[in-house]
C-alpha cells in the first residue's frame, strides 16, 4: 500500500476514533451537531439577551460556575446557577433559574431543574429519566462575551476584519428611503488592479405590503496603469433586488449591469486574504479576467435557511494583463503573469443551492453549510486559447456548449464546549459537452485546500510545458477536509471601553488560541477517455489521491500553520492565515 493509501486512511481513522470515542463515552464526550428542540432561528443575539445573560452571571447572588460542571444524584442546589463556557450535567436537583452561556445542559436520569433554563451558544438535552420543569429557551449563536480577571463577563465586540479596515460608510434617511454612501478599497489587492477603490450610494426602501426594495449604484476605480490599454480605468456594478412574501422575504428577484474584474476560482484563499497577499508579499493567488455585461435572477427561500437561485446572464469575458502595482516588500520581483482567457461572449444559465444551518456564521461549532451550482454555458464566437491536446481537445469555431459542476459541503460538530470536529468534501469541474474554457478550469495545492502541497503543483500540466502564468489546467477536482480543534488557556487581549453598552470592551489583541489537528485529502484531473485521464462517470481511485497532515495554532484573527504531504519527497510547508480554514 502506498504513501497516498496511508494518508487517506489516517484520515478515515481519525474520524472513526472521534466517533467512536463518542458513543462509547458519551457521559465525557458527546458530539452535538445539531441544535434542536425550542432552539431559536439562527442570526445575532438580540442586545437584550447578551444585558441579560452578562447581567444573571454577575448577580452576586448568583452562583456562577466557569468550565463543565457536575451535580452528582442526591446533590441538592437552590437559587439561581449560571455556567460559562462549560457542560451542566444535573443527576440531582437544581431549584431555581439555570442559565448557560456557551455551553450545554444535559440532565440525566433522575436529574431535575425546578425553574427556567436559558442556553446561549448551546442547547439542551433531557436524557430519559430527566426532568425539566420550567420554561426553555435556547439560542443558536454564540454569546459575545469574555471573563475578566474578577470572574465577571463582559460584553466582548468583535474585531473589524482587515478587509472591512479601509472604508467609510454614512447613512440617512429620506422618507421611506434610507441612503447609504460608501467609499471603500473594494476589499481586495490583485496585480490587474491594484488597489480598487469602489464607491457609490445604496438606496433602500420597503415598498408597499410586505415588499422590500434596494438599488446599489457602484464604481470601480482602478489606480494601476495598463500600458497594453487593454483594460479600462473605470468599471461598475448597478443592481437592483426586490424581496417579498410575508415577514420572511422569502422570494425575491432583480438585476445588475456590470464592468469588472472577476477570479477564475474563490481559491486557494478567501478574496480577503488573497488581496492581503498581493499586497504584503507581491503573491497573487488568484487570476482575472474581464466581464461586461447584465444579469437577472430569481432566488427563493421555501424553508428557513434553505436557498433556491437562478440566475441568467450575458456578458463578454476578456483577457486582461498583469499590471506593476506596488507591494510592501519583495517589490523588486516581477509579478505572475495573468494567463489568456478563451475570449468570447457568453450566455450562462445557473441554477444553485445554499443550506445554512451554522450556530455562528463566523466561528461556527454546529450544523451544517452547504452550496452548489450548476451552470451551462453557451458561446459562438469563442476565441480560444492554444493549448497541448493532451489537456483540451480543440474548442469548436461555431457552437460552443459545456456545463460546470460546484459544490461545497462543510460539517461542524461539537465535542463539548472546547473542542469541536469540522468535516468538508468539495469539488468542482466539468458536468457535460465541450472541453471547459481556461476561466473555468481548476486545480489543487496551495494555502487552503492541500496546504502540504504548493500553489497549484496539481494543475494537470504536462511534462515540458512551460506556462509563467501557472494557469489551471484541470476539468476536475474533489477534496476531503477533516480538522480537530480544542481551545487553549492562552490570551493575549487588550480592551477598549466601548460606550454603546455599559460593560463593552473592544477586544484589540488575540481573544482565544485553539490547537488545530488537520488531515486533507485531494485530487485533480482531466476527465474523458485516453491515457492520463480517467473517465467521465469515475473518479481516481484513492490510492492516486495526493494527501497531508499538519496542525496550527488559530487566534482568531490569524493563524499560523505547518504542513506537509503525505509524500516523502515534499518537505514541510509553513502558512499564515487570517482567517478560519473553513
Amino acid at each position: 500500500m502506498g504513501r497516498r493509501s496511508l494518508g487517506l486512511l489516517a484520515m478515515l481513522a481519525c474520524s472513526s476514533i472521534i466517533a467512536k470515542a463518542a458513543v462509547a463515552q458519551d457521559s465525557v464526550v458527546v458530539i452535538q451537531p445539531d441544535q434542536t428542540g425550542d432552539t431559536l432561528s439562527q442570526g445575532h443575539l438580540p442586545v437584550e439577551v447578551i444585558r441579560r445573560i452578562i447581567a444573571t452571571y454577575n448577580d452576586s447572588t448568583t452562583t456562577r460556575i466557569a468550565g463543565s460542571f457536575t451535580l452528582p444524584a442526591g446533590a441538592h442546589l437552590e437559587g439561581r446557577v449560571a455556567v460559562y463556557r462549560g457542560t451542566l450535567r444535573v443527576y440531582g436537583r437544581i431549584d431555581g433559574a439555570v442559565t448557560v452561556i456557551n455551553g450545554d445542559v444535559v440532565i440525566g436520569a433522575g436529574g431535575l431543574i425546578k425553574g427556567p433554563v436559558l442556553v446561549v451558544g448551546g442547547r439542551v438535552d433531557i436524557r430519559r429519566g430527566g426532568v425539566q420543569d420550567g420554561e426553555e429557551t435556547a439560542f443558536d449563536p454564540l454569546a459575545p462575551v469574555f471573563r475578566l480577571p474578577n470572574g465577571l463577563l463582559a460584553f466582548k465586540e468583535r474585531r473589524k476584519a482587515l478587509s472591512d479596515i479601509a472604508a467609510a460608510r454614512t447613512s440617512f434617511q429620506t422618507g421611506s428611503i434610507n441612503t447609504t454612501l460608501s467609499l471603500e478599497t473594494g476589499r481586495t489587492f490583485n496585480r490587474v488592479e491594484g488597489l480598487p477603490i469602489v464607491f457609490g450610494p445604496t438606496f433602500a426602501t420597503q415598498g408597499p405590503g410586505t415588499v422590500d426594495a434596494r438599488l446599489d449604484i457602484r464604481g470601480i476605480f482602478r489606480p494601476a496603469t495598463d500600458r497594453t490599454k487593454l483594460r479600462d480605468d473605470v468599471g461598475f456594478v448597478i443592481g437592483t433586488d426586490w424581496r417579498g412574501g410575508g415577514k420572511r422575504r422569502w422570494l425575491g428577484f432583480g438585476g445588475r449591469a456590470y464592468r469588472q474584474i472577476l477570479p477564475f476560482e474563490e481559491q486557494p484563499l478567501s478574496k480577503g486574504e488573497a488581496g492581503w497577499s498581493a499586497f504584503l508579499l507581491q503573491r497573487d493567488y488568484r487570476d482575472h479576467f474581464e466581464a461586461r455585461g447584465a444579469e437577472g435572477f430569481v432566488t427563493a427561500e421555501p424553508i428557513r435557511r434553505l436557498r433556491l437561485g437562478l440566475s441568467y446572464r450575458q456578458d463578454h469575458e476578456r483577457s486582461v494583463p498583469t499590471s506593476d502595482p506596488v507591494s510592501v516588500f519583495r517589490n523588486q520581483d516581477a509579478w505572475r503573469p495573468n494567463p489568456l482567457i478563451d475570449d468570447g461572449d457568453y450566455r450562462t444559465a445557473k441554477v444553485s443551492l445554499d443550506y445554512d444551518t451554522r450556530n455562528d456564521p463566523i466561528r461556527p461549532s454546529a450544523g451544517w453549510l452547504i452550496h452548489a451550482d450548476v451552470e451551462q454555458s453557451r458561446s459562438t464566437d469563442a476565441s480560444p486559447v492554444s493549448l497541448p491536446a493532451t489537456i483540451r481537445a480543440p474548442i469548436p469555431t461555431g457552437d460552443y456548449r459545456f456545463s460546470k459542476l460546484r459544490f461545497d459541503v462543510r460539517r461542524y460538530a461539537r465535542l463539548d464546549p472546547s473542542s469541536r470536529v469540522n468535516l468538508r468534501v468539495t469539488g468542482a469541474g466539468w458536468l457535460s459537452g465541450d472541453p471547459l474554457p481556461i476561466q473555468r478550469r481548476v486545480s489543487l495545492g496551495g494555502p487552503d485546500i492541500l496546504p502540504g502541497y504548493g500553489f497549484r503543483s496539481l494543475n494537470c500540466a504536462p511534462n515540458g510545458f512551460v506556462d509563467p502564468a501557472q494557469a489551471s489546467l484541470c476539468d476536475r477536482s474533489l477534496a476531503a477536509q477533516i480538522e480537530v480543534r480544542t481551545r487553549l488557556p492562552i490570551g493575549i487581549p487588550f480592551r477598549v471601553r466601548n460606550a454603546d453598552l455599559a460593560a463593552a470592551q473592544q477586544i484589540l489583541g488575540i481573544e482565544q488560541a485553539e490547537l488545530v489537528l488537520m488531515g486533507n485529502a485531494g485530487k485533480a484531473w482531466l476527465t474523458g477517455d485516453g491515457p492520463g485521464r480517467v473517465p467521465n462517470n469515475r473518479i481516481p481511485k484513492f490510492n492516486e489521491w495526493d494527501a497531508d497532515i499538519g496542525v496550527g495554532l488559530d487566534t482568531g484573527g490569524l493563524g499560523i500553520y505547518v504542513a506537509k504531504a503525505v509524500a516523502a519527497s515534499r518537505s514541510m510547508r509553513f502558512v499564515l492565515r487570517l482567517q478560519r480554514r473553513f
